[in-house]
């Protein structure tokens, strides 16, 4: 991914999906695969439980409370960053762990502004952070 930003200032990752950063769903997936080794403090086997959970909504309930439990505390942190309407995490109709932000009144495209990522870099440490995703 050639195109991959560098971390911010605190050390945050970016967040973004293969149309955010130009490439393929394969050429991201093949990457997120090769690079996860390096990410600090991950669980790998949670985390790739997760995914597969995210993209195919096959959810074992151990891993949506998992979730759901880490979502919160990511809620939780966006909240003490002044947005205070930011929702905890719900299961979705797949029966997936997500953040209806739409539901709490935040629009898609108030999600991507300047704004807004700044307050998602300062969580994105969370573990929950990994719920976030196009809507």
């Amino acid at each position: 991914m050639p195109n991959y930003p560098d971390p911010s200032f605190n050390g945050s990752l970016p967040k973004g999906n293969a149309q955010a950063f130009g490439v393929s769903s394969s050429q991201f997936q093949a990457a997120r695969t090769a690079c996860r080794h390096l990410l600090p403090n991950s669980d790998t086997t949670f985390t790739a439980s997760l995914t597969q959970c995210l993209e195919t909504g096959d959810c074992p309930q151990a891993v949506v409370q998992q979730a759901l439990t880490e979502g919160r505390k990511f809620a939780q942190c966006m909240r003490n960053h002044g947005v205070p309407n930011w929702p905890d995490p719900t299961i979705d109709s797949m029966g997936r762990p997500a953040f209806n932000a739409t539901g709490a009144g935040i629009s898609i495209d108030s999600t991507r502004s300047s704004q807004m990522l700044s307050k998602i870099g300062h969580c994105q440490n969370q573990p929950g952070a990994v719920l976030l995703r196009q809507e």
